[in-house]
């Protein structure tokens, strides 16, 4: 292992991906939960969500910093903007959201769901496939690619070692889920309007699928990053939700489903395949 991962504590770091989280998320749970406070939480709201988002990375990087200073954090990101990966990894990466989303897509129309065409503006005079090209790059950034420097660049590897691969993931995907859960609770969130427990079975099962990846792959953090990226562009490209302000999202069942299906797929190659390329 390099950049002091065999001193490394997963459990700390989802520690510090909460207090760094929802320490600044408190004002708009409680203003959800109907609390009145003395600022303008809406626009607070869309900047601390934004900004929480990027706790995962920011727990990673100060466990670094502390155990290995600069030179961790640059081997750190070294390792994690690995792009010496085989295009098959990136093929998967790019387009097993895809699939995912197409099978949850119309098996929620097969069984008489409301989903959208897109969920991309309609005002807007571009094919929604030419908006999901910058769409791609903001999530990459912003919209959850960021998130994977933190669960699987900085906890995967240690809390796989110590419990398994497949255990580890769950765990991860456990924790993922619960870490969103504040958003539920925030005034005009739209995570509300589709199930909590959903959700999570979604973020633990398919964390399957990310171990897969990044294990697969020689631990090359970017294919990952890349298929949390897609994963997220592929929810408005080819939707499983409706997008109706105030209506159940009861498609997202389905979508969850679809997660636990292929969870199980690459649970069994995981068990079946290599075992985790050590550095």
């Amino acid at each position: 292992m390099t950049d002091h991962q065999n001193n490394r504590n997963p459990w700390k770091f989802f520690l510090l991906t909460f207090a760094y989280s929802w320490l600044i998320w408190i004002p708009s749970v409680l203003d959800g939960l109907g609390v009145d406070l003395p600022f303008d939480v809406a626009g607070y709201s869309m900047v601390v969500v934004i900004i929480g988002a990027f706790a995962p990375l920011l727990a990673a990087i100060t466990l670094i910093a502390r155990d290995g200073g600069w030179k961790g954090i640059k081997s750190f990101f070294g390792r994690a903007l690995d792009f010496h990966i085989k295009p098959v990894y990136l093929v998967i990466a790019l387009g097993l959201p895809l699939v995912i989303h197409v099978i949850a897509h119309y098996l929620a129309l097969a069984v008489g769901l409301d989903v959208a065409k897109t969920l991309f503006p309609s005002e807007v005079s571009v094919a929604p496939i030419v908006l999901a090209i910058p769409y791609f790059f903001l999530m990459l950034i912003l919209g959850g690619g960021q998130e994977e420097f933190g669960w699987r660049g900085y906890a995967q590897e240690p809390l796989q070692e110590k419990i398994g691969v497949i255990p580890a993931s769950l765990v991860i995907g456990l924790i993922w889920g619960i870490w969103h859960l504040p958003l539920w609770f925030m005034a005009g969130d739209l995570h509300s309007a589709y199930s909590y427990l959903a959700f999570v079975m979604m973020t633990t099962s398919i964390s399957i699928v990310y171990a897969w990846l990044y294990n697969s792959s020689g631990k090359k953090l970017i294919v990952v990053i890349f298929f949390h990226a897609m994963s997220n562009t592929a929810a408005p490209l080819i939707p499983f939700l409706h997008g109706i302000e105030g209506k159940p999202e009861s498609a997202y069942w389905i979508y969850a489903a679809v997660n636990v299906f292929f969870g199980l797929i690459f649970a069994f190659l995981l068990v079946k395949g290599p075992k985790p390329i050590k550095d």
